[in-house]
This record gives C-alpha cells, sequence and structure tokens, in this order.
C-alpha cells in the first residue's frame, strides 16, 4: 500500500525533547527520499470492482506539474481529502468508479476547494481539505458516498480497531504510482505509541495512527495521501481517517503512518457542505 506523504518536524524540538524522533519529510521530498532508500511497499492487496465505490483518485494540476492523491465521496458532489493535496494545485481532474485508474467509470473536475483554516504545512496539524465537484455525480454500483462517524463519537480513539486503507499510490521502489487500486489492514495504535515515533507536535488529539495488521512493512505510501481509513459496521464503510503522512524512514521502515481524525472535523464538515 501506499501514500504519499511524511510531516515536516523541527529538528530543534526534537534535540529539544531529546528525544528519538523520527524526522518527517514533506510531500515534494518524497519522491527523492524514496529514490534514495528504495521504499517498498508490501502486503497489499488488489482492489475488487466495486469495494471502494467511495475511493477516487486525484490528479492536481499546478503550473508545472501533476499531484497524485487520494480521497473519498461524502456525497454527489463533495469529497474529502487532505489539505497538503491542494497546495499550489490550480485545478482537479478526478477518477471515478474504478480500480484502474486510466480507465474511470465517471471523470470529475473542480476548481473549487479549500483547505482546513488552521491546516499548518509545519507540522500537517489540521491536514484535511473539501472539494467540490463542478457537476455532481451520479451514483452507481462502482460509485458510492462513504459513512462518516456520528457526531457523538467524537472522544472516541478506535484503539485496536481494524481499519482499511486504500488508493493508488506507490507499491514499487523508485516506480510511479500504481496503475490499480490496491488496499491493506492498518490496526490502529494508541496516540501517545505515535507521538513517541513522531513527536507530540505532530501527532495531536486531531491524529489517528496505526501499523501494518499482518506485517509491520504494511503501510501507506506517495500517491495515497488524502484517501480514506475505514473501519466496518453494520456492512457499511465508516471513515475514520484520512491519510496524512509516514515516517521519512521509508513506508517500508515499520513505522506508524498517521492520519486526520474524521471525528474531530465532523462539525467543519457539516458547516461546510451541509452533510
Amino acid at each position: 500500500m501506499k501514500l504519499l506523504l511524511t510531516v515536516m518536524t523541527s529538528l530543534a524540538l526534537a534535540q529539544a525533547a531529546q528525544l528519538p524522533f523520527q524526522r518527517p519529510v514533506t510531500v515534494r521530498d518524497a519522491q527523492d527520499l524514496a529514490a534514495r532508500s528504495h521504499v517498498r511497499i508490501v502486503n497489499g492487496f488488489p482492489a475488487s470492482p466495486g469495494q471502494f465505490p467511495y475511493q477516487v483518485f486525484l490528479k492536481g494540476f499546478t503550473s508545472g506539474d501533476v499531484r497524485a492523491c487520494g480521497g473519498s465521496l461524502l456525497s454527489n458532489e463533495w469529497i474529502l481529502t487532505a489539505a497538503h493535496c491542494m497546495t499550489d494545485v490550480q485545478w482537479f481532474e478526478i477518477v471515478m468508479g474504478t480500480v484502474v485508474s486510466a480507465a474511470p467509470e465517471v471523470l470529475g473536475y473542480s476548481t473549487n476547494f479549500f483547505q482546513h483554516i488552521s491546516y499548518n504545512p509545519t507540522n500537517l496539524n489540521h491536514d484535511i481539505g473539501l472539494i467540490r465537484l463542478d457537476r455532481p455525480v451520479a451514483f452507481s454500483q462502482n460509485i458510492q458516498p462513504v459513512n462518516l462517524p456520528t457526531a457523538d463519537r467524537a472522544i472516541e480513539t478506535f484503539f485496536n480497531y481494524l481499519a482499511t486503507v486504500s488508493g493508488f499510490g506507490r507499491t514499487s521502489d523508485i516506480g510511479p504510482i500504481s496503475p490499480i487500486k490496491n488496499w491493506v489492514n492498518i490496526r490502529i495504535i494508541a496516540n501517545g505509541a505515535c507521538a513517541a515515533v513522531f513527536g507530540s507536535s505532530v501527532v495531536v488529539p486531531s491524529t489517528i495512527c496505526g501499523t501494518g495488521a499482518e506485517d509491520a512493512d504494511q503501510s501507506t505510501c506517495q500517491g495515497d495521501s488524502g484517501g480514506p481509513l475505514t473501519i466496518q459496521e453494520g456492512g457499511a464503510s465508516v471513515q475514520i481517517g484520512v491519510a496524512s503522512f509516514v515516517s521519512s524512514a521509508g513506508c517500508k521502515a515499520g513505522h506508524p503512518s498517521g492520519y486526520v481524525r474524521t471525528t474531530h472535523f465532523r462539525s467543519w464538515i457539516t458547516g461546510q457542505t451541509g452533510i
């Protein structure tokens, strides 16, 4: 599995605390890091058609390149993703309803998107954003919205829950992002254990972390940022996290992957979207 990002924490903060925190790296540096350290994401699984109908693939067009990210459908016009996926982006192309990124059931577009007002690109706190499709999409077997946790679960930690993260992110050493959708199971860990790796300025109450459920090197990696972390309840997928960061040591390093807790932003999402 695959995500793109790692956090950028101040080395001075780590030294001041005298703790062996993992050094995070921004998304723009993730490609170079992967090339140097030959990170490999292993033990993920190809998705079946219709398995994650809420998963979308985002192509963010800047003035000079294209950014790959994931996202999730909240409704027929709103997409949830990571704030860092929007930095410098002018418009999005959105691939929906497929497990093969080159063969979308629907291809959407957006020029209407925004980051959370408190997003901090230094430590990735509040790394959450919303995209509004230029035209609402029609639901189908392969295109469906994901559920969000109900408001009464605001303080739930989901500790030790088995969750699933999916996306089109990198799966080989230094190759391109995956042409097919993949997924992997993640076991939710305590924030204290995650903060011991990344530091308390990165892992805050609105952060949720996990490790590979079957193997330590199961993770997200470049191209997965903004994608959904979900649990199964009553036969439905409930999104508890938005893929945000991994360790600068590499996606295969065995360190936790980090996500934004949707429970902490439920009121914000509702206020912006009406959902």
